[in-house]
C-alpha cells in the first residue's frame, strides 16, 4: 500500500512538473478566413473597408507583406498547411482531391507531442470526412465544422469555459464569410458607389454591387474574429499567447482564387505575441503556408522532419531576421470538371514568372461557369461571380469590356511580371529583350522544379479549348 502511494504521488509530481513546463509554451489562437483577398483589410491598405480587429492585431505584432499560399484553391492549400508539403509533394493538387501519398504525415502530432491540445471550430481543413483527407489525425478535438456563415462561437466559448486542462492550447477558427455565396445586399452596408476595384477588371454596376457584398462578408469576418479573440483572452493566458491571422487564398474574383496571379496567391498573414514580437512592424520576408505548422512547432519547443518542405520563420518574428526564403513556388490544376487550367509560378526578388501549360485553353472558373450555363444549375450559380453576366452584355457594344473578357479567358504561354512596379500584373515584361535573361533563369527553375517533384501535368477534368469556346466568339465578332 505504501509503495502504491509512493508511485502515485510521484506520478502528480511527474505530471504537475510537466504541466508547469508546458505552460511556459505559448497558447496558439490561429485563425483562418476563406478567400479572403490580400489587398482587403485596414492593415493591407483599404480605406474602404472597416476592419478594425485586424488593425489592432497589426498594431500588436507584425505584418507579412509577401505571404504566400502554395495553391489558390481551398483544398491543396490547407492540405499544404498541415502536412508542410508543396501539393506535388504531399498528393493533393487539385481541388477535391482527397489522398495524400503514401509516406506522407500530418504535422499536427508535433503540437501534440509537444503537450498541446489541438482544437478546430469552422472551416479548417477542406473536406466534409470529419478528419479530411487525412491530414488532421483523431487526436485533434473538432467542436463544429461550421462550413456555413452560422458558426456558433457560443460553441467555442462553452467549450474554453468549461476547459479543466491546464496544458497549452492550438486552437483553430475558420470562418467562410468571404467566401461565395457572399452575404445578401440587404446586410450590405458597403456603398456600391464608394468601391474601388482593380484596374484590370471591367467595372459595371453589377460589379460594383458583388464588389460590395464581398467586402461586406470581410467586414463580418473581421467581426467574428474580434468576438472569438474576446473569447480567447477570457479564458486563456494572454500573457503568452500568440495570434495569428491568415487566409488560404484570394477572394473568388477574375484574376484572384484559381489564378498564380499576386490576387491568388499572396495571403494576409498578421501574428502578434506580446512580450516577443515587437509591436506595430512589417516584414518584406517571403513565407508560405507550408512553414506557417513548423513556426508553431519550433516556438512550441519540437523538431520538424528536414525532408518536408516548410521551414520555421520564427526568428523573423522575433525579429532576428528579415529574409526567409528567396524564391517561392505555387501551382494550380483545376476542381475536377471545373477551373481545368494547370499553371505554375515562382518568384524570386521582385520578378515573378507564370507558366500556363496549356494556352490553348479557355481559362475558366466556377465564377462565370456558373454564371452563364444553361440550363442553370442552383448549386453553381450560387458560387457564381453573379455580375457575369453583366460584363457579356456590355462586350457586345463596349471594346473595353470585350477586351477585358479576352484578358480573362485567354493567357499566353509565358508571362512575367515586376512585382514592386506592377502589382496587379497587368504589363506582362516576357517579349522585353531586356528581360530575356531573366525570363531564360526563371523559366529554367520551372522545368527544373517540376521535374524534381514529379509533376506529371495532369489535368482534374476535361478542358475547354479556346476555339469552340462561345464567350470569346460572341465578344470578338
Amino acid at each position: 500500500m505504501i509503495t502504491v502511494k509512493k508511485i502515485t504521488w510521484s506520478c502528480f509530481l511527474l505530471f504537475f512538473s510537466i504541466c508547469s513546463a508546458q505552460q511556459k509554451k505559448p497558447n496558439f489562437v490561429i485563425i483562418i478566413a476563406d478567400d479572403h483577398g490580400v489587398f482587403h483589410s485596414t492593415p493591407y491598405g483599404s480605406t474602404i473597408i472597416e476592419t478594425p480587429n485586424m488593425q489592432k492585431l497589426a498594431d500588436e505584432g507584425m505584418r507579412f507583406d509577401n505571404a504566400y499560399v502554395a495553391s489558390p484553391a481551398c483544398g491543396p492549400s490547407r492540405a499544404s498547411l498541415f502536412t508542410g508539403m508543396m501539393p506535388y509533394n504531399n498528393g493533393i493538387v487539385g481541388n477535391h482531391e482527397k489522398v495524400l501519398k503514401p509516406g506522407v504525415l500530418s504535422l499536427i502530432p508535433g503540437l501534440i507531442d509537444q503537450g498541446y491540445e489541438v482544437v478546430f471550430q469552422g472551416k479548417i481543413g477542406h473536406g466534409k470526412k470529419a478528419h479530411y483527407q487525412g491530414y488532421v489525425p483523431k487526436g485533434v478535438t473538432i467542436l463544429d465544422r461550421g462550413q456555413r456563415r452560422d458558426l456558433k462561437l457560443k460553441v467555442l466559448e462553452d467549450y474554453l469555459k468549461n476547459r479543466k486542462d491546464t496544458c497549452p492550447i492550438a486552437l483553430f477558427v475558420g470562418f467562410t464569410d468571404t467566401h461565395t455565396p457572399f452575404p445578401p445586399v440587404e446586410q450590405t452596408k458597403i456603398k456600391p458607389k464608394d468601391l474601388i476595384i482593380n484596374t484590370r477588371i471591367y467595372k459595371t454596376p453589377e460589379a460594383q454591387v458583388e464588389m460590395s457584398r464581398y467586402l461586406q462578408g470581410v467586414q463580418n469576418v473581421d467581426i467574428k474574429f474580434g468576438n472569438a479573440l474576446k473569447m480567447a483572452n477570457r479564458y486563456l493566458d494572454t500573457s503568452n499567447m500568440m495570434t495569428v491571422y491568415t487566409s488560404d487564398h484570394g477572394m473568388p474574383w477574375p484574376f484572384g482564387k484559381w489564378s498564380l496571379y499576386e490576387t491568388g496567391i499572396r495571403a494576409p498573414l498578421i501574428v502578434s505575441w506580446p512580450g516577443k514580437i515587437k509591436p506595430n512592424t512589417t516584414t518584406t520576408a517571403m513565407v508560405s503556408w507550408i512553414d506557417l505548422i513548423p513556426t508553431l512547432i519550433d516556438i512550441a519547443g519540437g523538431n520538424v522532419s528536414k525532408a518536408i518542405d516548410g521551414k520555421s520563420f520564427a526568428e523573423v518574428l522575433l525579429g532576428k531576421k528579415n529574409i526567409h526564403r528567396k524564391v517561392i513556388y505555387a501551382t494550380h490544376k483545376g476542381a475536377v470538371d471545373k477551373n481545368v487550367y494547370p499553371i505554375r509560378s515562382v518568384r524570386v526578388g521582385n520578378l515573378k514568372y507564370i507558366r500556363n501549360l496549356h494556352p490553348e485553353f479557355a481559362y475558366t472558373t466556377i465564377t462565370d461557369i456558373g454564371a452563364t450555363e444553361k440550363p442553370r444549375i442552383k448549386n453553381r450559380w450560387k458560387h457564381s461571380g453573379q455580375h457575369w453576366e453583366s460584363y457579356i452584355a456590355a462586350a457586345k457594344t463596349d471594346p473595353a469590356a470585350a477586351y477585358f473578357l479576352q484578358d480573362y479567358h485567354s493567357n499566353p504561354a509565358e508571362e512575367l511580371y515586376r512585382i514592386d512596379q506592377d502589382p496587379f500584373e497587368e504589363n506582362n515584361l516576357a517579349a522585353k529583350p531586356e528581360y530575356a535573361k531573366k525570363l531564360d533563369s526563371l523559366r529554367q527553375l520551372i522545368t527544373k522544379r517540376m521535374k524534381e517533384v514529379n509533376d506529371d501535368e495532369s489535368l482534374s477534368g476535361p478542358p475547354k479549348l479556346l476555339e469552340n469556346f462561345s464567350i470569346i466568339e460572341s465578344t470578338t465578332k
